[in-house]
């Protein structure tokens, strides 16, 4: 029918034609028309009816809604649930093995579902390198590379988690029972079990796969590194000019300081905490041994200067403290030979009082009894000679 609308018929007019090309823009606003009476919303409407226009322009013969067109109106809608990291880390908490994988995949990455669901097995990089590790995929839809990054955390689910695919003979990441990965439908469904095992009050919004890729540019911008850089982590398109200066390494920094922001467990955000701290401390020891190196140095320069000047010093003393010594023993033999001296002196003394008293006898006799006394001395000496 489109065909042979957009066909000229031989005699028609100009003005027929038209309206004949035009036919299935009206018949477009007539479906969009019948959806909003049966109770679709605007943004349900378009979507449904952008989807036969997507068909048309396909097969090379695109339907243009005139300007104004009620088909083309849409409104913003807060139906998506705002999701935030303390969220996921309720989810994670009630999650399996798998589940955990996914969300903590999802908040490295903030992929489209699309992508996130095509990744393989062997498009992850060697997980024992330094994380974050990175890795890069080409998005489906723009066709754009998208520099992602796998944080420690996630590197240490997806460690427990590949051994558990040993056994299924499919190259997905995030596999089904068959040959293909996992669909949106079940992603959907997984995340809404989660929130109501995590008691998460939704307040009717719905909480979808996207609203982790709303979380991770929300948080480029929370974090400072910027709009820019989250959409090149995340892979959305951003301007040529600003494509030049987000190199690799400088990437890897923005995305260690965003993932401050989305760490989900508690135990890796302590640690990082933990780690700063640590380093800091570090820093500053090494610093205060530094400086207790050079007062060391200083001190034991001085302590080497002021054992020299003691061990001289004790040398002198042993010197004066030798000759005390002898002047001492000096001392002790003159003591000794003045106690000999009185000693002598004493028996000098009585002997020269028994000679004086001698005399004084002596000459108190008369001369006659001296001289025969001198005379019997002079007998008894001849005697004991002979």
């Amino acid at each position: 029918m489109r065909q042979g609308d957009l066909t000229q018929k031989p005699g028609e007019n100009l003005v027929e034609y038209r309206n004949r090309a035009a036919r299935f823009e009206k018949e477009i606003e007539k479906f969009h028309s019948y959806l909003l009476e049966n109770g679709y919303s605007i943004n349900s409407a378009r979507n449904m009816t952008l989807g036969i226009r997507q068909l048309f322009r396909y097969y090379q013969m695109p339907v243009t809604m005139r300007s104004g067109s009620k088909v083309s109106q849409t409104v913003k809608t807060a139906k998506s649930f705002p999701l935030t990291i303390e969220h996921v880390r309720r989810m994670f908490k009630v999650a399996n093995l798998k589940e955990r994988t996914i969300l903590s995949l999802a908040v490295d990455t903030g992929l489209r579902i699309s992508d996130f669901l095509a990744i393989k097995k062997n498009d992850l990089p060697p997980l024992d390198a330094e994380p974050p590790i990175a890795f890069t995929l080409l998005t489906q839809k723009e066709k754009i590379p998208a520099y992602c990054f796998i944080s420690k955390e996630t590197v240490n689910q997806l460690k427990t988690y590949l051994p558990t695919l040993r056994k299924k003979n499919n190259v997905y990441l995030f596999a089904s029972n068959g040959k293909r990965h996992i669909s949106d439908e079940a992603v959907s469904k997984m995340l809404s079990r989660l929130a109501d095992k995590a008691q998460i009050d939704l307040n009717g919004k719905s909480l979808t796969f996207h609203c982790f890729r709303k979380m991770f540019l929300s948080a480029s911008i929370d974090s400072g590194i910027g709009l820019t850089a989250g959409k090149k982590l995340c892979g959305k398109a951003i301007a040529r000019s600003d494509n030049t200066y987000l190199t690799t390494v400088k990437l890897r920094e923005k995305f260690i300081q965003l993932k401050k922001f989305l760490t989900i467990t508690k135990s890796s955000e302590i640690e990082g905490k933990q780690m700063e701290k640590l380093s800091s401390l570090v820093a500053k020891l090494a610093e205060e041994l530094e400086q207790q190196k050079t007062v060391s140095q200083a001190v034991a320069k001085e302590n080497l200067k002021i054992r020299r000047q003691l061990k001289e010093q004790v040398a002198e003393l042993n010197e004066k403290l030798a000759s005390v010594r002898l002047i001492e023993e000096q001392v002790a033999m003159i003591g000794e030979g003045v106690k000999r001296w009185q000693e002598e002196k004493v028996k000098l003394e009585s002997k020269v009082a028994g000679i004086e008293s001698f005399q004084r006898l002596v000459l108190d006799q008369p001369d006659d009894v001296v001289l025969e006394f001198i005379k019997e001395v002079g007998r008894q000496l001849r005697k004991q000679e002979s």
